[in-house]
C-alpha cells in the first residue's frame, strides 16, 4: 500500500524544531557548569571558558543556547538545569538565535522550548522541514488530542495502540496488512527520532510535550476535520 502525502486543505508540514538544515549540530555538555580559564592577550582580557574562547556569553548561557540548537526541543522535566538557565538568560538567547535567523518559542504553560525559522520573507531557511507522510499525520494528530485531553499532560502509548487507531486510514489506497506494517513502523521510528515520541520500556513511548506547541490552532483544526472525514469514508 502506498500512501500518499497529506493533500487535504492544509499541509501539516512540520518544521523540526531545533534541528538546522544541512547537518547535525554538536551535542551540548549535559551541565550548566563550566570550567573558565582566565585568558591575556587576546584582545578581551575576559575570562574564557577555554584558551582561545571568542564567545561572551555565560556558560549557562551557551549551554542552553547549545541544547536549542542541537534540538530537538528543551524541557524543563528532562533537562531541569539547562530549561532555568535559558529562563534567566532568554533575551540574550534571542538576540543570538535572530543572528542565525531562528525565533525561539517558549511555552511556559507545557515548560518546553524549541526554535523555528523566522516568520518573515526572503530570510534562509536555518531548520530543516520534515515533510509528513499520511499516516505520520494521522498519528501525530491523534497524539496531540491525547495530550492535550491528560490531566496531567503525560500520555504513553504503545505501538500496538497506535495501530488500532490508525487501522481505521488501513483499506485507504489498497495494499496487504503487511504493506500497512511497514508503513506503520516507518511512522513509529520516524516520530521517535524526531523527539515526537520518547521511548519507555518495551515498545511504549512517552508522547513528547512540544505537540501542544509546534503545529497552528487552525492548521490542526482543518486536517482533524479532514482526516475524519477519509476515516469515515474508509470504515
Amino acid at each position: 500500500m502506498t500512501e500518499p502525502d497529506v493533500t487535504g486543505p492544509a499541509d501539516l508540514r512540520s518544521s523540526r524544531p531545533g534541528r538546522p538544515a544541512g547537518g547535525r549540530a554538536q551535542s551540548a555538555p549535559s551541565s550548566t557548569g563550566g570550567q573558565a580559564v582566565q585568558e591575556s592577550g587576546d584582545g578581551g582580557g575576559g575570562v574564557r571558558l577555554w584558551p582561545g574562547d571568542h564567545g561572551t556569553l555565560p556558560a549557562p548561557a551557551r549551554h542552553a543556547l547549545a541544547r536549542l540548537v542541537r534540538g530537538p526541543y528543551l524541557a524543563e522535566e528532562s533537562d531541569p538545569d539547562i530549561w532555568r538557565a535559558l529562563l534567566t538568560n532568554e533575551d540574550v538567547v534571542r538576540e543570538r538565535l535572530a543572528d542565525q535567523y531562528l525565533d525561539l518559542v517558549v511555552d511556559a504553560d507545557a515548560q518546553v522550548a524549541f526554535v523555528r525559522d523566522v516568520p518573515a520573507a526572503d530570510t534562509p531557511q536555518v531548520v530543516r522541514e520534515v515533510t509528513l507522510t499520511f499516516l505520520d499525520t494521522a498519528l501525530l494528530l491523534h497524539l496531540r488530542a491525547l495530550l492535550l485531553d491528560s490531566a496531567d499532560g503525560r500520555v504513553a502509548i504503545s505501538r500496538d495502540e497506535a495501530a488500532d487507531h490508525l487501522g481505521a486510514y488501513r483499506r485507504r489506497g489498497g495494499g496487504s496488512p503487511m504493506d500497512f506494517t511497514r508503513q506503520l513502523d516507518a511512522t513509529w521510528a520516524r516520530l521517535i527520532e524526531s523527539g515526537m515520541l520518547e521511548p519507555l520500556s518495551g515498545d511504549r513511548c512517552v508522547v513528547s510535550p512540544v505537540l501542544r506547541t509546534v503545529f497552528g490552532a487552525d492548521q490542526v483544526a482543518a486536517l482533524s476535520a479532514e482526516y475524519a472525514r477519509l476515516a469515515k469514508e474508509s470504515a
